[in-house]
């Protein structure tokens, strides 16, 4: 819920709250780090990306599909795992399965 409302630690996140004085990406400096970026274009991630988004082909490009779809769960979570971006604030994502992911 909180990638699809915007509402992630993210640096644009926590610009627009008043806890970060920038939202440029902190990895690679290019662009506001926003949920877009994170998951689909930043240079830092794209190995990971081409890793974990693979099985999901094509869709996996899209946030429609990462954020929607049930197939995009297990990828979407190790990706994120992976990344170790969110894991001082949020600690490792555990899926709604156990073993997951």
């Amino acid at each position: 819920v909180q990638f699809r409302t915007n509402h992630v630690p993210l640096q644009s996140y926590l610009e627009r709250i008043g806890k970060a004085p920038s939202a440029t990406c902190p990895t690679c400096g290019d662009a506001p780090e926003t949920v877009h970026h994170f998951l689909l274009v930043c240079p830092t991630y794209a190995l990971h990306r081409a890793v974990h988004f693979m099985p999901l082909g094509f869709s996996g490009r899209t946030l429609a599909t990462l954020l929607n779809s049930k197939d995009a769960l297990r990828p979407l979570f190790t990706y994120i795992n992976a990344t170790g971006r969110l894991r001082t604030v949020v600690g490792a994502l555990i899926g709604p399965c156990s073993g997951y992911p």
